[in-house]
């Protein structure tokens, strides 16, 4: 039995993931956790009760899944480097000094962190990764995502994620090479640039498309998630995945074997 943890257990992903815990016979809701002042303590979610103080409810566990806010998600690695416990993160929006937080956690814990869990977007980078090898010389490469009105971060983590799986296979730096949308009268584009398109608008779950154009033809690879459950089902594998390994950053691509 896996005694699983969830931070943020109110919020969308956190009731997601408690749901589908809640349906798997191998895991078990131990630590509900919410934010101090939130409101949320005491109340129940699916047979657990919510408590705002994870160094005690860390004893109960054996793994947290962490979908919050990048100053929450860091507050907890450095809680969980202490306790041994293993995590799984799906924060996105972290810049360098807090991702650098989770690695340091690592040296001490397993970690798992991935900017999508989906199954789908997974295998939609390992597709990714072929076509640019096979076009990279003579296409330009784009994205465009969509998410709902209410997402904080942007451009997506997935986006993001995914500008460095084109950006690697082709050799060159996100920094230098990513635009995010263009303006102006003179975009006469060059073929290593890459655009990055943000859409925020009503209750779209998620949405990623990589559009791949020659003179001749045009290559659209594309991902769409009907419900969060897409998200919460790849994070329940990470938690297996991770329950007994060996202190080190993985990733969705150690889960899957991909």
């Amino acid at each position: 039995m896996i005694k699983i943890g969830i931070a943020g257990a109110f919020g969308r992903m956190g009731q997601a993931i408690a749901a589908l815990v809640e349906q798997e016979k191998e895991m078990k809701l131990a630590l509900a956790l919410e934010a101090k002042g939130s409101g949320f303590a005491g109340k129940n979610i699916c047979g657990c009760i919510v408590t705002d103080d994870l160094k005690k409810g860390s004893d109960g566990i054996d793994v947290l899944i962490d979908f919050t806010t990048p100053s929450a998600t860091v507050e907890n690695i450095k809680i969980l480097a202490g306790t041994g416990k293993a995590a799984v993160i799906g924060t996105t929006g972290l810049d360098d000094n807090e991702m650098y937080e989770i690695k340091n956690a690592a040296s001490r814990i397993p970690v798992v962190y991935a900017s999508n869990y989906s199954v789908g977007v997974n295998v939609m980078w390992k597709i990714i990764r072929d076509a640019v090898s096979a076009m990279k010389a003579d296409y330009d490469i784009d994205i465009v995502e969509s998410h709902h009105r209410m997402k904080k971060d942007a451009p997506s983590g997935t986006a993001v994620t995914t500008a460095q799986v084109i950006l690697g296979e082709k050799g060159l730096d996100y920094a230098s090479n990513v635009v995010f949308g263009r303006e102006g009268r003179e975009n006469e584009r060059p073929r290593n640039q890459l655009g990055v398109l943000a859409v925020r608008g009503g209750g779209v779950i998620g949405e990623h498309t990589v559009i791949l154009a020659s003179m001749a033809d045009k290559l659209e690879v594309k991902h769409t998630s009907f419900s969060r459950d897409t998200f919460a089902a790849g994070a329940l594998k990470a938690a297996a995945f991770i329950k007994d390994k060996k202190p080190g950053l993985y990733s969705m691509k150690d889960v899957l074997g991909i």
